[in-house]
């Protein structure tokens, strides 16, 4: 597979909006003040102050496994990889694909992408076509199991090993020698969004939590967010607004009238950055715009650099797709040469605001790098594992 680097397709279109001139506890002033500087030690949300503070930092180590593999790698060469996003048209999940098979690339396994189209049967189809060609191996993302349980049992049977990427373990469906997850850190991203609007408020937040219902694991991840404020933000108000990708032409519409019916709300939670467009539509509707900061987290360039940009969006949490690229392609090894064990995988994360937004190279090598979130000797470290320097 070509390691040149994707155009994303998600642009996220600047809009312009006149941003407060006021400066009080909990906002963020012209010269882009942030969460990290409101109250003192004594203030009430101190503790979740230096969380936000801590998350805002590029990790200071990033490590590969040190399990070894349990085959030869070799016995992979000329082999194929299925990769099937829910759909291919998010650029998060064009990212990974990308990272991915530059990584399973170093041992000579190709990945073929087959667009999940966000529709089940497409889906269904594309796990079909990979046991139809004898596939290595088939990674699903943020598909749960019970999607395309059917294929993926048949795959399974056949001595295609599966693994879920991007999705919490389900516990009915342990991993195997047959089965495996790489779920990534969305909870800690979204718990670590909350924080944000719980500091830069001061401990007073009126948030509309744009919650997605699409599959078991978005629930989860919003519900983290939902339980940070419960646990971290007694005087927090928090409004949830379900949301859906299946429904993405309503987003505007509920985003407005669940602001409406909450006049108070200063802050909107968008769980992932894809659905950043369709809610500054609604806040938009609603005629709030100058009281109202978007919180978000899957960070891609584009997010990114609307957060540079200075206007609705405030924060956005991000987490390392390049590593998670090389630990999936280690997941997929493992798996391909007898069902090995696979280890767990620290993959980081790291909260943007327009405080440090301007630390980072805002460039698309500088997103497939890794660079964003910390040192990338994993790759090497990786290479070594795998006996391949």
């Amino acid at each position: 597979m070509s390691t040149a680097r994707r155009k994303l397709t998600l642009g996220a279109t600047a809009l312009a909006v006149t941003l407060l001139a006021a400066c009080s506890p909990g906002t963020t002033d012209d010269d882009g003040g942030s969460a990290t500087s409101n109250g003192g030690s004594d203030s009430p949300v101190a503790d979740v102050q230096a969380d936000v503070e801590t998350a805002m930092q590029p990790r200071d180590e990033i490590s590969a496994p040190t399990e070894e593999l349990p085959g030869d790698l070799s016995s992979l060469a000329g082999t194929t990889v299925y990769y099937v996003p829910l759909t291919a048209q998010i650029s998060v999940f064009q990212l990974y694909g990308e990272l991915l098979g530059a990584a399973l690339a170093e041992a000579d396994v190709d990945l073929q992408v087959c667009d999940g189209g966000s529709n089940p049967s497409q889906i269904a189809g594309c796990i079909d076509q990979a046991v139809g060609a004898s596939a290595a191996a088939i990674v699903v993302d943020n598909i749960p199991y019970g999607m395309a349980a059917n294929g993926l049992e048949a795959a399974r049977a056949s001595g295609i090993p599966v693994l879920i990427a991007n999705q919490v373990v389900d516990p009915q469906l342990p991993a195997d020698e047959t089965l495996a997850y790489v779920s990534g850190p969305a909870p800690q991203m979204l718990a670590s969004a909350a924080d944000w609007i719980i500091a830069d408020s001061n401990g007073e937040a009126t948030v509309v939590i744009q919650k997605v219902t699409d599959n078991p694991s978005t629930l989860a991840y919003a519900e983290a967010a939902e339980s940070e404020f419960a646990d971290r933000c007694p005087d927090c108000t928090v409004v949830v607004n379900e949301v859906s990708a299946t429904n993405f032409p309503l987003i505007p519409s509920s985003t407005s009238a669940a602001i409406l019916s909450n006049p108070d709300v200063d802050y909107v939670l968008a769980e992932f950055e894809f659905f950043v467009q369709p809610t500054i539509g609604g806040i938009q509707q609603s005629g709030k715009a100058n009281q109202i900061k978007i919180v978000t987290s899957a960070a891609t360039l584009a997010g990114l650099q609307q957060l540079e940009e200075g206007n609705l969006l405030y924060a956005n949490v991000g987490q390392d797709f390049s590593y998670q690229g090389w630990a999936t392609a280690d997941a997929l090894f493992r798996l391909m040469l007898g069902g090995a064990e696979v280890p767990e995988y620290d993959i980081a994360y790291r909260l943007f605001s327009q405080e440090n937004i301007g630390d980072i190279e805002l460039t698309e090598d500088g997103e497939a790098s890794g660079d964003w979130y910390g040192p990338t000797d994993y790759v090497d470290e990786f290479r070594a594992l795998w006996g391949l320097s």
